[in-house]
């Protein structure tokens, strides 16, 4: 069996990894006050649907960085920057419709102040725990969407470079090599 190349990854994607480790954990964390509340109290399962499958799309996404990134075989491809963002965005929409689905469900009409029994008090508080758990993973989907589209404007600047690299030289060539132009009497 040959041996594993020696490629590490640079200090920008150690960081990158590293920070989405943390989204990963963060998620993970998410997925279980989701879960729990969903298994104590099965009238929440609709409510908390759509954060458990916006955590679950993040991980995934987490996941895949994290492997690519600190995968020294490079088997696995790194997702492209668009893709990346995609993923976030979705995630994230999803997140905040959770979100949004708990808190409107949480929402007690008239005066609640000493007619909550313990059980619905035990209810609420892990709600409200599930609830800051998703606001955290909506936090860091907010953060990695922002990093993609600088790492984003960072490719594109890398590709308008490669062009005009490209074209400068295409600029130098002698006309007459060119059918093209000696056809149309226009550069390609």
């Amino acid at each position: 069996m040959p041996s594993p190349p020696t490629f590490l990854p640079a200090h920008y994607g150690l960081m990158q990894a590293g920070v989405r480790s943390v989204s990963w954990a963060t998620g993970l964390v998410a997925i279980m006050m989701l879960g729990y509340v969903g298994r104590t109290w099965p009238d929440k399962g609709q409510v908390i649907v759509a954060g458990l499958m916006g955590s679950a799309i993040a991980m995934l996404n987490d996941s895949w960085e994290v492997v690519a990134l600190t995968d020294t075989w490079q088997t696995l491809p790194r997702l492209s920057t668009s893709r990346r963002v995609l993923h976030d965005l979705f995630s994230l929409a999803l997140s905040v419709g959770g979100i949004i689905m708990m808190w409107v469900s949480n929402i007690q009409i008239g005066d609640t102040g000493d007619t909550q029994t313990a059980s619905e008090r035990r209810q609420e508080k892990y709600l409200m725990a599930a609830m800051w758990g998703l606001l955290a993973q909506v936090a860091w989907r907010f953060v990695h969407a922002i990093w993609g589209c600088v790492d984003c404007s960072r490719d594109a600047r890398a590709a308008d470079r490669r062009r005009r690299r490209r074209r400068r030289r295409h600029r130098h060539r002698e006309r007459h090599t060119d059918p093209w132009y000696e056809i149309t009497g226009y550069r390609a």
